[in-house]
């Protein structure tokens, strides 16, 4: 009968309190969800036969991951709003006679309803939706997903296991928060409000620093490795940044509107300042938190975005032609040409672009005007690899069997083409110094070893003489590369046809053959695998970031609620009233988004530099794609607003 009774004391609360518990269910839900559907695909027996499905594999289980940390700090702190609420019932509770284990096994039953509520919703969301998720891979990496069954035992069996071991610790947190309060502090919990904070004008000024230099850092960096190395530490300056400028900055901003007589004493201004200056040190985390998760979520989904629609044109960036051989000798490369026009008349493609050139093809140092071999930088750091030089020696006569027409070339000249513009005028090699005649385009495109991180530089020597004395003099005579490159033209049938001959050890032997129709899987595999996640990410940020002000609200509804009663019988009037509230809510709202558009356009530069490591190198499309998926995140969360500020309105009841 106690049992009953606990458990019929735990379904009143949940009832009586479902404007808080509500929101708290569809998050958990929402998070259940997420965690399945990751973890179903991961464990579908056909994702790892798939092709590229070893690529899709990685960035899920770095989608668990991420989902399964946000998870555990959400809860925890949507947990926290919840308890700080309840307070003030249980210590009447506790003053009616329960003793403090008897609420925690109220609290118990309160969280076992939830969870299984949540299990229940989540996970029968995630069975019957699951044929649409692969659906959406499939379209997105554009090959068939293989599909074992919709239930997963493995990944229900984990989602369940993962989630029972957080609503425990949650309830072990509960338990403890009123064993070590006393029935009196518990029945004044959910009224304890915070001191009006001091201005604490050095920890703003170190706010400011800390946000400014990771904007500098983001600013300055100035190739992509460094980008890649430092952006952790942006981060990190701008995360602290944010909170000590939202908890400091902000005091000291509202402290200085308070000073103003002329803006402080009106009717709307007086009571927003007031509400949120005393209420400041626990609002100013919770919109920090705010700005930085939006920030996530617009860099997360405008990243992957960007990567996936630019998929082709990266594609492109590293496999300028449709297929490319690398041969063993001269005498081996003279026999592809003759070949493939063998194959072509067999399958009826047409073949365009052929080019055939071979050269020493070595990875080069460039230093203030001079060119050494790689192993010049022993101990290379992030700055040094935009002194590499992806470099191809070869004669005049190669260069004008491709051009038409020989470079003239004055004695002990060079020919030199560079990617950065970094090589003019002249360069030392070995000690001697050559001048150089600039060639302002190539009459083919270079093979992108180093993809676009790594500059590109085509070095042409007079004779063979000249191009194996700079080879020896750079340590690269045994780095001589025979390469042939074509594109194909045809239906695709026809070029079906035409690369299954291709693939016939008969015909090619050795020689290493590399078609980009076969990187084209791989590419859309690990793109669309990664704005698949990228979705899922940017939303379980944007309804953390929206639980979190939605809670906020809740929580300073009720604390509002007789303030602007008691404002309404001194003679404020109804509109009035409502103007004030607006004000406050689209301080709280809109103030974190601003930061968030800031923070996304001042690491800009960073994520261009970042995303070139995959051979993305159109700024204004990835500009672009940021941008629009910010306005998606900012259109989104303007409809949170909507809603929260509705409840606001109703709570407060004027």
């Amino acid at each position: 009968m106690t049992k009953c009774l606990y458990f019929r004391l735990a379904v009143n609360n949940l009832r009586k309190n479902k404007q808080t518990y509500l929101p708290f269910l569809l998050a958990s839900t929402l998070l259940t969800f997420t965690l399945y559907s990751f973890l179903m695909i991961t464990f579908n027996p056909g994702m790892a036969s798939m092709h590229g499905g070893a690529q899709f594999l990685i960035i899920l289980n770095f989608g668990i991951f991420v989902v399964g940390l946000f998870t555990a700090i959400f809860l925890f702190y949507a947990n926290g709003f919840l308890i700080k609420r309840r307070k003030k019932e249980m210590g009447l509770y506790s003053i009616l006679g329960m003793e403090k284990k008897h609420i925690a096994r109220v609290l118990m039953h309160e969280l076992s309803l939830t969870w299984w509520m949540s299990m229940l919703l989540g996970l029968g969301a995630g069975v019957l939706l699951s044929r649409l998720l692969f659906l959406l891979i499939q379209l997105a990496i554009h090959v068939e997903v293989p599909l074992s069954g919709a239930l997963n035992p493995q990944a229900l069996i984990a989602t369940l296991l993962a989630f029972a071991a957080l609503f425990t610790l949650l309830f072990l947190y509960n338990a403890f928060q009123v064993r070590i309060v006393s029935p009196m502090e518990l029945l004044r919990g959910s009224q304890t409000g915070e001191r009006e904070p001091k201005a604490r004008f050095i920890l703003a000024v170190l706010g400011v620093a800390c946000t400014g230099a990771g904007y500098w850092l983001a600013q300055s960096v100035d190739n992509p490795m460094a980008a890649m190395a430092l952006f952790f530490i942006a981060v990190l300056l701008v995360i602290v940044g944010t909170y000590l400028l939202f908890l400091c900055g902000s005091i000291a901003l509202l402290k200085m509107l308070k000073r103003s007589k002329r803006y402080y004493y009106r009717s709307q201004h007086f009571i927003t300042v007031s509400g949120m200056l005393y209420r400041m040190k626990q609002n100013a985390a919770g919109l920090a938190s705010i700005a930085i998760l939006c920030t996530m979520a617009m860099i997360t989904l405008g990243t992957t975005t960007a990567l996936y629609m630019g998929s082709e044109k990266m594609l492109n960036v590293y496999y300028p032609y449709d297929a490319l051989v690398t041969s063993e000798d001269v005498e081996t490369q003279a026999d592809i040409q003759p070949l493939n026009e063998r194959l072509a008349a067999q399958t009826g493609v047409t073949l365009s672009q052929f080019n055939a050139y071979h050269g020493y093809n070595p990875l080069l140092v460039l230093d203030e005007g001079t060119l050494y071999p790689s192993d010049y930088i022993e101990d290379s750091s992030v700055n040094d690899y935009d002194k590499l030089q992806d470099t191809l020696i070869i004669t005049n006569d190669m260069f004008a069997q491709m051009q038409g027409a020989p470079l003239a070339l004055a004695p002990g000249e060079l020919g030199c083409y560079n990617d950065a513009e970094e090589l003019t005028g002249m360069v030392t090699i070995g000690g001697t110094v050559y001048p150089l005649q600039t060639i302002q385009t190539l009459p083919f495109k270079l093979d992108t070893n180093g993809g676009t991180i790594i500059h590109q530089t085509v070095l042409v020597a007079a004779d063979e003489a000249g191009a194996a004395a700079i080879a020896a003099a750079l340590n690269a005579a045994d780095t001589m590369a025979y390469i042939t490159q074509w594109d194909v033209d045809g239906s695709s049938e026809q070029v079906k046809a035409y690369y299954a001959l291709l693939h016939s050890d008969t015909i090619w032997g050795e020689t290493g053959l590399r078609l980009k129709a076969e990187q084209w899987q791989d590419w859309y595999t690990m793109y669309g695998g990664l704005l698949f996640v990228g979705i899922f990410l940017g939303l379980v940020f944007l309804m953390g970031s929206a639980m979190i002000i939605y809670f906020k609200q809740i929580s300073e509804g009720y604390q509002d609620h007789d303030r602007f009663i008691i404002m309404q019988k001194v003679g404020m009037s109804p509109q009035e009233v409502r103007r004030t509230v607006g004000s406050q809510i689209l301080l709280v709202f809109f103030l974190p988004l601003l930061v968030a558009v800031c923070h996304v356009a001042g690491s800009l530069h960073m994520m261009v530099l970042m995303l070139r490591i995959f051979g993305l190198t159109d700024v204004p499309y990835i500009a672009l794609n940021t941008f629009m998926s910010a306005f998606i995140i900012m259109a989104l969360y303007g409809l949170f607003y909507l809603k929260t500020a509705k409840t606001y309105y109703k709570m407060v009841k004027f």
